[in-house]
C-alpha cells in the first residue's frame, strides 16, 4: 500500500513502476541504489551469499551489519531487504502530529522524502514460524543532530504499529575484526571449487588433519595438508577458510586469527 502523503511526487511513483522497495529474495529491489545517493562512507555492492542478488550498501557500517547479519544468522535468516521505504508510513502512524514530516522534503521541488529503514530481515524461528525484524544503522556521531533523531521516531513508531522488532545498531555493536574476518571467509562461499578440486572431500580429509594435530601450528598442518595431497600451494588455507565460512570450524571472528597458533588453542 502506498501512502495518499506520496501522490504527489512523480519521483516516488516512478520509483514505484520500476519495483523499488517490492519484491522478495532474489527480486527485491531496494529502493536507492549505490549510485544515487552520496555517502560519508564508501558505497558498496555486494553479492549475497545466502540471497544470490546484488546488495546496495550506502556505507561502511552498513557493510559491516549486512556481513554480520549474513553470517551471525546464516541458519534462520531467509532474507534481507536493505533500503526498505515505508510507503504507508501516513495510514500505518496514527499520531503524526508531532513527527515533523515537512522537514523531510525536497528544498527545490518541496516532494516528500520517503523514509527508509537500513534493513528489514526475515528469520525463522525455532518453532519454524517467520517473523520480521527492522534494524537502524547509524554512527553515534549522528545521534548527535536532532533530525536524525526525528527520523528515527518516525521509524519507532512505523515499526512499533507493525507490530515488527526495530533497534539502533552502531559501530559500538559492529566488529571491525569481526567483519573483516566474515568478509576473508565468506569469499570461499562466492568462488566454488578451486581449479576443479573436490572441495568436499578435501574439507573431510582437512577435518581429520585438524583434528589428528591439534598440538602443532595450524600453518604447519595446512602446509603439510598441500604437500600430502599433491595441491598447489594455499589450497589447504582456502579449505580452512571454507570450513569456517561454513561453520563446520568454529574460531573467535572477533580476534585476529593468528595462524601460529596450534590447532587446539585457535579451534574453539
Amino acid at each position: 500500500m502506498v501512502s495518499s502523503y506520496y501522490e504527489s511526487s512523480a519521483k516516488v511513483q516512478r520509483y514505484i513502476k520500476e519495483g523499488r522497495g517490492q519484491g522478495f529474495g532474489v527480486d527485491y529491489i531496494p529502493w536507492t541504489m549505490t549510485h544515487e545517493y552520496s555517502s560519508k562512507g564508501r558505497a558498496t555492492r555486494l553479492l549475497g551469499v545466502k540471497i544470490p542478488r546484488i546488495f546496495h550498501m550506502q556505507s561502511d557500517l552498513q557493510y559491516r551489519a549486512f556481513l554480520l547479519f549474513e553470517f551471525q544468522s546464516k541458519s534462520s535468516l531467509i532474507d534481507i531487504r536493505e533500503t526498505f521505504p515505508l510507503l504507508d508510513v501516513m495510514e500505518v502512524v496514527d499520531d503524526t502530529t508531532n513527527l515533523r514530516l515537512d522537514k523531510f522534503r525536497d528544498k527545490k521541488t518541496n516532494e516528500p522524502f520517503v523514509i527508509t529503514t537500513n534493513f528489514l530481515l526475515t528469520v525463522k524461528d525455532v518453532g519454524g514460524s517467520e517473523r520480521y525484524i527492522a534494524r537502524t544503522i547509524k554512527n553515534t556521531t549522528e545521534l548527535k543532530r536532532k533530525i536524525t533523531w526525528e527520523k528515527l521516531e518516525i521509524e519507532r513508531r512505523y515499526w512499533n504499529e507493525k507490530g515488527v522488532e526495530w533497534k539502533i545498531i552502531t559501530e559500538k555493536q559492529l566488529s571491525r575484526q569481526l567483519a573483516k574476518n566474515i568478509e576473508w571467509v565468506r569469499e570461499t562461499l562466492l568462488e566454488g571449487n578451486v581449479d576443479g578440486i573436490d572441495k568436499e572431500r578435501l574439507s573431510t580429509l582437512l577435518l581429520r588433519e585438524l583434528y589428528y594435530n591439534e598440538n602443532q601450528p595450524i600453518k604447519q598442518v595446512l602446509k603439510k595438508f598441500d604437500k600430502n595431497e599433491g595441491l598447489q600451494k594455499g589450497t589447504g588455507l582456502f579449505l580452512f577458510r571454507n570450513l569456517i565460512a561454513k561453520k563446520e570450524v568454529r574460531v573467535d571472528m572477533r580476534q585476529v586469527i593468528d595462524f601460529s597458533s596450534t590447532v587446539g588453542k585457535l579451534i574453539l
